[in-house]
């Protein structure tokens, strides 16, 4: 068995580092030139609450560079921008029909990758990672990683899937019903804007008021609109509903979390990334955009949610970093 990461980025790298220093087969696939060229030279650097590691696996910047194998376990870590590219480039060169885990955040990933490999899987995350700098991944905390298949129901190679991740120190859930807990996911990204508008961490956020008003009413308003449409959504096994998220943000003893001093484990979602890197779009369509196009089909609206998308893709097209508005100015303008 051999896992091939279509990205090294945070997730792909974080997932793959650590299933390669648990022993096993990874090959990535990266195009940023730089980040490919350290991790093939000095080997990729994992740090963070996994511990310190620096793990030899080879980087390609290409699917052709690839002789793939019948064993081969594919997993989708780029961006969802990027995904229907990334299906075609591999189906390009291997007819083989590879199962291919969708690692990525978004609902719409499993569909664009089963129109080509029917063998296709959902992943469900709620670890942090991000990359500053080539070569580097952060691993910022634990979390639960679910798999299952798309659009429902378990195999074998799901649970040889997470075998392998369990044994790379993930803790692991299978679930025949894996797109519910990735909609449950996309209500918690759907604050991803509101960080990389900030410029705050996850922890900063939560201690911050004007900010936990923010937060709750844009899962509120997500939750709302996934019950109008009728798409059904949970946790992972453990976790908090979105409801209980809410409640205990907007209760008066609400204890936050800790901010870290070290600046490297504060917690930065996805969309801050892409801000932060300047990279002139950012994944706010697949998650607040999300929600304002089925808002519009439910026959309901969301309007802090398509502010959100607004405000997030004029920042991510004017390569504005993170860090647009206050707190109070970004309540104001999504009308708070």
């Amino acid at each position: 068995m051999r896992f091939i990461m279509v990205g090294a980025g945070a997730i792909g790298g974080t997932l793959g580092g650590n299933l390669a220093r648990a022993g096993y087969d990874v090959v990535f696939i990266e195009p940023w030139n730089e980040h490919r060229e350290a991790i093939n030279a000095k080997g990729l650097v994992v740090r963070g609450v996994s511990g310190l590691h620096t793990v030899r696996a080879p980087a390609v910047g290409r699917p052709e560079e690839v002789s793939f194998r019948e064993d081969d376990i594919v997993f989708m870590a780029v961006k969802s921008y990027h995904t229907a590219e990334a299906v075609s480039a591999l189906r390009a060169v291997t007819s083989l029909e590879l199962p291919v885990f969708c690692s990525q955040n978004g609902v719409r990933n499993e569909e664009v990758v089963a129109r080509t490999f029917r063998n296709t899987h959902g992943v469900m995350l709620l670890i942090g990672a991000k990359v500053l700098h080539p070569g580097e991944v952060i691993h910022t905390s634990w979390g639960p990683v679910g798999i299952g298949r798309f659009p429902e129901g378990l195999d074998d190679t799901d649970l040889t899937v997470a075998a392998a991740l369990e044994k790379a120190g993930f803790k692991v859930y299978t679930s025949a019903t894996i797109m519910r807990s990735k909609w449950n996911k996309l209500l918690l990204n759907l604050n991803n804007a509101s960080h990389g508008l900030t410029g705050l961490s996850g922890q900063e956020a939560r201690n911050d008021p004007t900010m936990r008003q923010i937060l709750t009413a844009v899962f509120e308003e997500g939750a709302r609109v996934l019950r109008a449409a009728g798409i059904p959504f949970e946790p992972p096994p453990g976790e908090p509903t979105i409801d209980a998220r809410i409640r205990e943000m907007r209760a008066p003893d609400y204890n936050p979390p800790k901010i870290p001093e070290d600046e490297e484990l504060k917690g930065r979602p996805s969309l801050w990334q892409d801000l932060y890197h300047k990279r002139g779009r950012a994944e706010d369509d697949y998650f607040n955009g999300e929600i304002a196009r089925l808002a519009k089909q439910a026959g309901t609206s969301a309007p802090i949610n398509a502010k959100l998308l607004e405000l997030c893709t004029a920042a991510a097209e004017a390569k504005e970093p993170p860090g647009k508005y206050t707190p109070e100015e970004l309540k104001r303008l999504l009308g708070i």
